[in-house]
């Protein structure tokens, strides 16, 4: 009740509004609660997503080339399949309103042996049509985490074809569109073109596509045209090779450790929900990593690492000074080469 109020009708309508708002803001925390419960249910899964982990002798793989996960309806996770390359190369793929962006194309050009740009495509179709959408109006934009052959090889397959959905056919190939847009790997000028970026590594570039807000964060250290990519909705921080869970291969000693400390930064002024790299080389044992060029890995540790993960090898990094070291650690490993 409020005291020493004289115009009864006022005070009645202010304590009604009083209430209101009281209303209106459980609402909203009951509305921001849900989503938030919902949202957790979906990253705990990928947390625990088993991913396909190869074969000893793949004379007797049976899976596909591809293995696909779809997070929600505008984001999905690939999958290339260690017997057609013994990386396993993530590969992300995000839809906005009006353009979809690919990053990183998997380790092998041949699209017999691994058809990525026909996946991709089967999955844009699907997705339109789903929407009610015209199968091939949506701009597709092929970008890079950094320029290794095993993040690239695939982009010859979107040079030559696109993939439409017909009925009676399946899918087939038509020629290339314009609406296709690949960023040039190995060559800086072009990357910093491509996105708008005038101070490197310094500036965070953003690009939208369509109501969906990816910032571009420049992280050498692992490769000169190294880029880190945050997803504003489902608070991803793609992470590419400078952090996963495996062997952190460290070229530029000094720059690597600015880029950790920008991504730290950054880290503290963003959510995020989870750090997606470029492979998965450790198990689940801490501070065990698979041999090179196996092509498989029985109980592999989840993709997903976390922002304390992000400011433990921050803080490692710190302690070693400027001298590289190599360094172990239970969720990946800190591995300088020449």
């Amino acid at each position: 009740m409020i005291k020493n109020c004289r115009l009864i009708s006022l005070c009645f309508a202010f304590s009604l509004m009083m209430g209101g708002l009281t209303v209106q803001a459980q609402v909203n925390s009951l509305e921001s609660s849900t989503s938030n419960n919902l949202s957790n249910q979906i990253t705990n899964k990928l947390i625990s997503k088993k991913w396909y982990s190869g074969v000893e002798d793949c004379s007797t793989n049976s899976a596909s080339a591809i293995e696909v996960y779809q997070h929600d309806q505008n984001s999905y996770i690939l999958r290339q399949n260690k017997c057609t390359h013994y990386e396993a190369p993530f590969i992300y793929l995000l839809f906005g309103d009006e353009k979809a962006l690919i990053i990183d194309t998997g380790a092998t050009e041949d699209e017999a042996i691994f058809p990525l740009a026909k996946i991709v495509h089967q999955i844009i179709a699907q997705r339109q049509g789903q929407m009610k959408q015209t199968a091939n109006n949506i701009e597709l934009i092929i970008a890079h985490s950094h320029s290794h052959s095993d993040h690239i090889a695939g982009d010859k397959q979107f040079e030559k074809i696109i993939y439409s959905k017909d009925k009676a056919k399946g899918y087939n190939k038509f020629s290339a569109t314009e609406m296709t847009h690949i960023v040039v790997p190995k060559n800086l000028d072009a990357l910093m073109s491509a996105f708008s970026i005038k101070r490197w590594p310094e500036q965070i570039a953003n690009i939208n596509l369509g109501n969906r807000l990816i910032n571009i964060i420049p992280t050498p250290g692992h490769q000169k045209e190294a880029i880190t990519l945050y997803e504003h909705q489902t608070q991803w921080l793609l992470t590419g090779d400078s952090l996963y869970p495996g062997r952190l291969y460290i070229r530029q000693w000094l720059v690597f450790k600015e880029s950790i400390h920008r991504l730290a930064k950054f880290s503290q002024k963003h959510e995020i929900s989870a750090i997606l790299g470029a492979h998965i080389e450790m198990s689940s044992l801490p501070g065990k990593d698979y041999k090179m060029g196996t092509t498989f890995h029985p109980n592999e540790a989840s993709l997903v690492l976390k922002a304390e993960d992000l400011m433990i090898l921050e803080n490692t990094l710190n302690e070693m000074g400027n001298s590289p070291k190599r360094a172990i650690l239970d969720k990946f490993i800190i591995y300088p080469v020449k």
